[in-house]
């Protein structure tokens, strides 16, 4: 993917489109969108090949060239995409984006929507590089930054040193925002589990207990601390303060319950048995939705 986003008009109607401007479909008579449906792309100059997309994207002289032609053909893949998966297609859905991201390198959406289609279909590894892509790139959302810290994790196994390193980076720039600050801890609290990192934990909880102490998720996380450290009596605690917000599946409290019971003989739960009943937890208690909110929010 070399070809380079140009500072022509070309490269301003993609960037226009990709930074969420009005579809170029929408703008059209119904007339001229029935055609398109029987004809099936907006470009007439630049046709999608379905099986290689990538192939069909144009040079930077023929972008350059014919703006509003390209403009019109980076929203014919957009499109592709958005119908594959409604489909369920997500092979196709990976290959429009690979295009997307080929015409427009230099913008952090089409790597964006790449690695969340790399996710989809569980291939971690093209996933990670096409998220470092997005969070190095302008146009950067807050949602890549989490994808990203969420991809670091996401292992069988300790994270290796270059994946604590670069869940570091993410978490440092998060955290000098203000106004993203109760997130930036909440990634860091999960990275501290994954990493079996208990100095980290102590930090990260010390600071929800700040910033939200009644959220649902600042107490998964104190009680993963607690039984880490064997703290049963705490941690104990905290299950019945979760437990009292109702937010939490029961059959998750139990999960807690079971585990911190464990604290009563001579071993410690395992890290993997803790990560997994910490997984479930926050999943059970949205600390995840945070996409649905800040999917359009863009960042420095």
């Amino acid at each position: 993917m070399n070809t380079r986003c140009s500072t022509g008009v070309g490269c301003g109607v993609a960037i226009a489109i990709l930074l969420g401007a009005s579809s170029v479909r929408a703008q059209l008579s119904p007339q001229a969108q029935g055609e398109l449906a029987t004809a099936g792309q907006l470009s007439q100059k630049f046709k999608i090949d379905d099986l290689n997309p990538e192939a069909s994207v144009p040079t930077d002289r023929q972008r350059d060239r014919n703006p509003l032609e390209f403009g019109y053909f980076l929203q014919d893949l957009l499109d592709r995409a958005e119908q594959a998966r409604k489909q369920g297609d997500f092979p196709a859905v990976v290959l429009y984006y690979r295009a997307v991201a080929k015409a427009v390198p230099e913008r952090a959406k089409g790597w964006g929507k790449l690695c969340e289609a790399y996710q989809i279909v569980h291939d971690r590894d093209r996933a990670l590089r096409a998220c470092k892509f997005a969070v190095e790139r302008a146009g950067v959302e807050l949602g890549d930054y989490i994808r990203y810290v969420e991809l670091l994790i996401d292992r069988d196994g300790d994270m290796t040193a270059g994946e604590r390193t670069e869940a570091s980076k993410v978490l440092d720039h998060l955290t000098a925002q203000p106004s993203l600050e109760l997130i930036s801890q909440q990634l860091r609290c999960q990275v501290g589990v994954k990493a079996k990192d208990v100095p980290m934990l102590e930090t990260c909880t010390a600071a929800l207990i700040k910033l939200a102490p009644r959220d649902a998720k600042t107490l998964v996380f104190r009680w993963s601390l607690a039984v880490q450290k064997g703290q049963r009596q705490e941690a104990e605690r905290l299950i019945e303060e979760t437990r009292k917000l109702g937010v939490v599946m029961e059959d998750n409290i139990q999960r807690m319950d079971g585990l911190t019971a464990s604290l009563a003989g001579t071993a410690r739960p395992t890290w993997p048995m803790l990560l997994l009943a910490a997984a479930a937890l926050l999943v059970g208690v949205g600390i995840l939705a945070v996409r649905a909110v800040t999917r359009r929010r863009s960042l420095s």
